[in-house]
């Protein structure tokens, strides 16, 4: 091939490759600004994704995952006045496994913590996707990466991935909506003073407790919901990492009950860890009080959780357990 060919082809290659950065600069800060942001209260799960990205890589001993059942019940300033670890609980609301799978995923490529833990409540759920605000509120503040995109498969149906892949399909008549702080975004620079925790004070009083002391069978998780808990095991296992599900207090009805038993025998087949607090004696132990500990039926307020917390830290994140 003659060296004018060459540096032809070449020329054309790098004027691609430029074209592509540029557009996708451009497409990036479009979708950036359009996109709907969750920044401000307790609820800001934009802003506590997104800080987890600002933390130094390699500052966490402990990571949390899952959906709002865990980031309500785990305070990493508590985890470090418990034990001296540090942690992030780097979880969205109605967070799926499959969306669980890959934050860890993406957590995994800057942190390299001793001990991983996993809210299981989601794989109670029959579902094969979850809905678009669901989708939306926990993978649009990922940057782009092959991560991503395998997440966004695992998330959507092929008619609907390409909302995700460019989300500016979704938000391009935002533009009358937008705000100051869809400009300033000064959420993108900053770290979640909580670690990803969403401190509930309110009780809801009217909060009761289903009787599942009964409740001994299981149910067969959806093989998707399976197929995750599986990728998760591997990753943990490939990286030298301690993997615990975890369902934390939530009032559990007899159907979740059933549920949350069929995913730990998932993990029983593999020897991983896993502990349901769902059980009346955990319940006695901890002096869980329906109308007191919780914000809902679900979550653990801020009283919950201080008396949940120091229980599992005791079990899984003493010093001299670690290496267990």
């Amino acid at each position: 091939m003659k060296a004018k060919t060459i540096i032809k082809i070449t020329k054309r290659i790098l004027g691609t490759l430029c074209f592509l950065f540029l557009f996708y600069t451009a497409f990036g800060g479009l979708s950036d600004l359009l996109m709907h942001k969750q920044v401000e209260g307790k609820w800001d799960m934009t802003a506590k994704v997104v800080g987890f990205f600002n933390e130094e890589p390699n500052s966490f001993d402990v990571m949390f995952f899952g959906s709002s059942h865990m980031y309500c019940s785990v305070d990493p300033a508590a985890v470090k006045e418990e034990t001296g670890l540090s942690s992030y609980v780097f979880a969205t609301q109605q967070q799926p496994l499959w969306i669980t799978y890959h934050y860890m995923v993406e957590a995994l490529k800057t942190q390299s913590p001793k001990v991983m833990f996993v809210e299981i409540h989601m794989a109670s759920t029959p579902n094969l996707y979850m809905d678009e605000a669901t989708n939306h509120t926990a993978i649009d503040p990922l940057s782009f990466s092959k991560n991503k995109v395998e997440m966004i498969r695992a998330s959507a149906p092929a008619d609907k991935q390409r909302y995700y892949l460019f989300d500016i399909m979704k938000y391009h008549e935002r533009w009358k909506e937008l705000e100051k702080l869809d400009y300033t975004r000064k959420y993108e620079t900053k770290k979640d003073p909580f670690k990803g925790y969403v401190g509930l004070t309110e009780a809801g009083i009217w909060v009761y407790k289903p009787d599942i002391s009964k409740v001994q069978g299981r149910a067969r998780i959806t093989e998707k919901n399976a197929f995750y808990m599986d990728k998760m095991m591997d990753l943990a296992e490939e990286r030298g990492i301690r993997l615990v599900f975890l369902k934390t207090p939530s009032n559990a009805t007899a159907r979740q009950k059933i549920c949350y038993n069929g995913a730990a025998a998932v993990a029983a087949a593999r020897g991983v860890e896993f502990i349901d607090y769902n059980t009346p004696e955990l319940y006695q132990k901890l002096d869980l009080q329906s109308k007191t500990d919780f914000y809902d039926i679900h979550h653990l307020n801020r009283a919950g959780m201080e008396k949940f917390l120091p229980d599992l830290c005791e079990r899984y994140l003493k010093m001299e357990n670690l290496e267990n």
